[in-house]
């Protein structure tokens, strides 16, 4: 069992913890809205440019980063040569990527995070009893961020899903169970923000259906997503809230396609799982208390 945390060596996984990864027509309408007395439009950019370096191990070139950024190159040039000199950007052969000094910043945040020290052990333990991988994410505009993960299997390496990695809100177990947790045009509105796709053939891409499932899910309490991220891919998710009885995030364990169906999923792991949320909201509670 191999438990990641603070301590994860992923420099592009946990500086994407720090905020959101807008599209272009989404940085440029944001800045538009914003107080010009108040809205510092070079650190918003130079922090995009940051953002648009993750998940890029092997470096982005000065034209992609302008372009993803709506900068023009020479402005893009001088916030990045101001990003390495501070330590949190190299360049190699002309392409940018993130320097070790940018982990400092996800860090700062998941190290400010109580609920990484609270969870480990419940899902530590949850992980022992049932022999699954167990991961918890909080909501970030239309995606969720996971922000603690405990794998079954210490030997197999996923790269995709480390502490600070993104998936979208409404075709994972976690999001959709964060999504079914806020008010239905807040829903709306995430959906626009980052409209569904069909990223598989299970995939459920309409936003009407959605909402309907999303209502369900309130309702019932825990959200099953059946390989529709990514194929071969079954998991289960369900509510963690705090003291005040909000949900603050979400937790679930996640199968391959062929070691348990959905039905099993549901008869298996469910009552365990919730069993953990519990114990995670009472250790909050008890935290916040103090």
């Amino acid at each position: 069992m191999k438990i990641m945390g603070a301590g994860c060596p992923d420099c592009q996984a946990v500086c994407s913890a720090l905020a959101g990864r807008p599209r272009k027509a989404e940085m440029t309408t944001n800045e538009e809205s914003r107080d010009p007395q108040s809205y510092v439009r070079a650190l918003a950019r130079g922090l995009a440019l940051m953002e648009a370096l993750g998940g890029h191990p092997r470096g982005r070139s000065l034209t992609d980063l302008a372009q993803e950024a709506s900068l023009d190159r020479a402005t893009a040039r001088r916030l990045l040569l101001t990003l390495g000199s501070l330590g949190y950007v190299r360049n190699e052969d002309s392409r940018y990527m993130l320097a070790p000094r940018a982990l400092s910043l996800g860090y700062a945040y998941l190290s400010s995070y109580p609920f990484w020290d609270v969870a480990r052990p419940l899902m530590a333990r949850l992980t022992e009893k049932v022999r699954q991988s167990c991961s918890a994410a909080t909501l970030d505009g239309p995606y969720a961020v996971y922000v603690a993960r405990i794998r079954s299997n210490p030997h197999i390496v996923d790269v995709s899903r480390t502490v600070g990695s993104r998936v979208p809100a409404y075709c994972t177990s976690l999001g959709r169970v964060l999504l079914a947790a806020q008010p239905v045009d807040v829903q709306r509105d995430l959906l626009r923000q980052l409209p569904p796709a069909r990223n598989t053939p299970h995939t459920v891409v309409d936003t009407d259906l959605l909402l309907d499932m999303l209502r369900e899910i309130g309702g019932q309490g825990w959200a099953l997503v059946d390989q529709e991220l990514e194929p071969n891919l079954r998991s289960l998710a369900v509510p963690v809230r705090d003291g005040a009885g909000k949900v603050v995030a979400a937790l679930n364990i996640s199968v391959p396609e062929g070691r348990a169906s959905a039905e099993e999923l549901l008869a298996n792991y469910l009552e365990p799982l919730r069993k953990t949320a519990v114990e995670l909201t009472a250790a909050l509670r008890a935290r916040e208390s103090v």
